[in-house]
């Protein structure tokens, strides 16, 4: 079963996507297996709604653990299950909190091992700043997934009008990847990454 991780910074809409997006192929309910650092599982059974309620919100960091959900894509006349894994927000700054330094290092094993990158960037991030930074985790992130080649970019919140005068800045930015503009909250956009996600699984 090929394994999708949704990587991206903190508070970038990371889980609201994987959950809608769960949605989005069908699903009022999933069975969400947490992972943490050192190997341990809890499994728990949510309908989407409380889902969200629980695991979304504005804090930073409010995903500290991979959580995964096993999925079905139609591929043909048949569905096909894969693993749809969310995972704690990486920065480059060193965290003081030690759970969110092992989050992180966790998502970065996530990065390396699994079958596929979905990195989801926040367009509203996509300011000057942000280009002309030297040290950008998201750059590292897309360098890494162009080189393995199995990596697709998810352009959360074109939803807003800010979001939407950014998208060129960010595909000259990426320009090698190939860039969906989404909104994690109102599932646009979540056709073509269901064709994505089909056409590799």
């Amino acid at each position: 079963m090929k394994e999708f991780a949704v990587v991206g910074r903190p508070n970038s809409g990371k889980t609201l996507f994987a959950l809608n997006f769960a949605g989005f192929l069908g699903c009022k309910a999933a069975d969400i297996t947490f992972r943490s650092h050192d190997g341990h599982l809890d499994c728990r059974h949510f309908l989407l709604t409380e889902a969200k309620r629980e695991l979304c919100g504005n804090s930073s960091h409010k995903t500290r653990v991979v959580q995964s959900m096993i999925l079905s894509v139609p591929v043909g006349k048949t569905g096909v299950s894969f693993k749809l894994s969310d995972t704690c927000g990486v920065s480059e700054q060193i965290h003081s909190d030690q759970s969110i330094r092992q989050g992180m290092a966790q998502t970065l094993g996530m990065i390396r091992s699994s079958d596929f990158i979905i990195h989801i960037i926040d367009l509203t991030d996509v300011s000057n700043a942000y280009l002309q930074s030297p040290t950008n985790i998201d750059r590292e992130i897309y360098q890494y997934g162009i080189a393995r080649n199995r990596y697709i970019l998810l352009a959360n919140k074109i939803d807003l009008a800010a979001g939407k005068e950014r998208l060129a800045k960010l595909t000259g930015e990426f320009p090698q990847s190939t860039i969906l503009p989404i909104s994690a909250l109102y599932s646009q956009g979540f056709g073509a990454v269901k064709t994505y996600v089909a056409q590799n699984v």
